[in-house]
């Protein structure tokens, strides 16, 4: 026997294409019964679905099945716009006992009940099919390959909290054998937030190879984003192209959580912020300011959104940047996936089982001693 909702798809076209053929699938339905046939009939909700009404209706072959159905036949008839259709029904329902007013009454109430149920399962049931298409395509916006870049071992990883998410990361293979690099955070969650993530991707990979002027660049970037979206939709947004050949990383930071470098010295570790640029993107028309900052073989650079170091346990206690930044000192020496899979692990471990409440997106930068 197919799914139940392979037969209500294959039903609704074949009762127009092939009403006989229609007629044998169903009463392979019919003679299943049970959860089977409920379902398939929790599913004829639509205005559309009157063909179908009208198979059920005039496919049933005793008083017994017109019985057994009698409730989706009287919700059927109270609500049915097309006269065909009901008189169909209604010759189904003639000279059924129903035994009392306080039955017809019952009757209609749980097919009333009945009939809300199957709208609102179709109703989700699309809704989950929609979600699952719109996560494969952010699944994609995601980068699908990391160039290869001369002294460089990165990596990045966004888990959402829902089937979409806001969080944004991206690597950028430009000229001159330099990387773009980019995290951010939209705010709101679900559909809405996926829609701007994809336009701010969309923006950013466009301008991004035009010019080396990068708070020129995130100008236009919020731009774009002010003018296209609704005045309470924004983003945070760090953007950043390393040159392998100078070990440097001109950035802007709009917003975002300051990225964190870590060095390696004989008194410790010595944690620098990368902070420079301006307010988040698409609240107003602004201007920017980019910086700079020079790495050595052996840095850390940590990129993260507050669904990280905001992480949160049952008891609604914060991860906080302290514990990340002190995590993150115990990566000496690890390589970028090593050092983001501790990172993301310790987050888990301090939530001890709690739901995750924001989206979480890393992206781990190693400074390696050589450049081949």
């Amino acid at each position: 026997m197919q799914a139940p909702e392979i037969s209500y798809d294959r039903l609704r076209h074949l009762v127009v294409e092939d009403p006989r053929a229609a007629r044998v699938l169903f009463l392979q339905i019919l003679d299943a019964g049970g959860p089977i046939l409920d379902h398939f009939l929790g599913q004829i909700s639509s205005p559309i679905d009157g063909r179908l009404r009208q198979l059920v209706a005039g496919a049933l072959r005793n008083n017994r099945e017109r019985e057994r159905l009698a409730p989706y036949l009287i919700a059927w008839q109270e609500t049915e716009t097309d006269e065909f259709s009901r008189r169909v029904i209604a010759r189904a329902l003639e000279g059924l006992a129903t035994g009392s007013a306080a039955q017809t009454t019952l009757a209609f109430e749980v097919a009333r009940l009945t009939a809300a149920m199957g709208r609102e399962m179709a109703q989700r049931e699309r809704l989950n099919r929609e979600l699952e298409i719109a996560k494969e395509v952010q699944e994609r916006l995601f980068p699908q390959r990391f160039p290869v870049i001369a002294g460089l071992n990165y990596c990045g990883r966004c888990r959402p909290a829902r089937e979409v998410g806001g969080d944004y990361y991206d690597f950028l293979e430009l000229s001159q054998e330099k990387l773009g690099i980019a995290i951010g955070d939209v705010s709101g969650k679900g559909i809405g937030a996926a829609l701007l993530m994809a336009s701010l991707e969309a923006s950013l990979r466009g301008l991004a190879p035009l010019g080396n002027d990068l708070a020129e660049l995130i100008k236009q970037v919020n731009r774009i984003i002010y003018e296209s979206s609704s005045t309470n939709r924004y983003a945070t947004l760090f953007y950043a192209e390393y040159d392998p050949g100078a070990r440097r990383l001109s950035y802007v930071n709009a917003g975002h959580n300051a990225p964190v470098v870590l060095r390696k010295s004989k008194a410790g570790h010595q944690v620098f912020r990368l902070e420079t640029g301006g307010a988040v993107v698409g609240l107003l028309a602004q201007s920017y300011q980019q910086d700079s900052f020079s790495l050595i073989p052996g840095d850390l650079v940590v990129l993260f959104t507050d669904g990280v170091s905001e992480s949160m346990n049952g008891r609604e206690g914060e991860w906080g940047e302290t514990r990340l930044i002190e995590l993150a000192k115990t990566c000496d020496g690890l390589p970028a996936s090593e050092a983001m899979g501790r990172i993301f692990a310790a987050a888990e471990a301090f939530a001890a089982g709690a739901s995750q409440h924001d989206d979480m997106t890393l992206v781990v930068l190693r400074v390696l001693a050589h450049r081949s």
